[in-house]
């Protein structure tokens, strides 16, 4: 993807289920641009398994949106490497891939307050500090803590994990999921909730069932 280039770059890798991609995901991608001063952002959208199936919209639905939602936002592009696995997919995974298709860049692993809450349950999440540098959203202000054993593993390590405050802003997958499935189309909320582009594929592609 940057393969033409000559100097060392600062990539952000923002993984999530994008369930849809909503404004509130794209205002944590802004702030993380610009107070990490990165040169590019990759989204990589999810298919976890600890997640009922159902609840997901199918992955290509989510990537044409992401895809949609980016389409004027220069330094941002979507990486379907974990989607396109036949296995189940681990973020030690992704991450050990990045670092070696990467290996001269700084690399920062974006994720939110609550899959940091459980990072002691991913798989070898000791590890994942030696492929990228981790950062933490924070939600409405309140910083994040992670396990004990996490705690005391960065300490002991001397690793250096960077606290992001999120955006102000009140907007919840499942209430958009839930209006989208019951056809509530003109409630002001969806509209404000998701970018444009997006809000108009859903509609269309639901008027077209009509």
């Amino acid at each position: 993807m940057f393969l033409s280039r000559f100097f060392f770059m600062r990539l952000g890798f923002f993984g999530g289920t994008f369930n849809p991609v909503h404004e509130g995901h794209l205002a944590l991608a802004n702030e993380a641009f610009r107070t990490l001063h990165l040169d590019h952002l990759c989204w990589l959208p999810a298919n976890p398994w600890q997640k009922e199936s159902r609840d997901l919209m199918p992955s290509e639905t989510r990537v044409r949106l992401l895809r949609l939602a980016l389409t004027d936002r220069a330094g941002m592009s979507v990486d379907t490497r974990e989607l396109d696995r036949k296995t189940l997919s681990y973020s030690i995974d992704t991450v050990r891939e990045l670092a070696a298709e990467y290996p001269d860049d700084e690399r920062f692993y974006l994720i939110g307050s609550d899959q940091w809450s459980n990072f002691h349950t991913w798989k070898d999440w000791q590890k994942i500090f030696d492929y990228v540098s981790l950062v933490v959203f924070n939600r409405n202000g309140k910083t994040a803590h992670a396990a004990e054993e996490v705690a005391r593993f960065i300490e002991d390590q001397k690793i250096s994990v960077t606290m992001l405050p999120m955006p102000a802003l009140d907007i919840d997958s499942s209430r958009i999921r839930q209006l989208i499935d019951h056809h509530d189309w003109f409630n002001p909320f969806l509209k404000t909730a998701l970018p444009e582009k997006v809000f108009q594929f859903l509609y269309l592609n639901e008027k077209t069932k009509d």
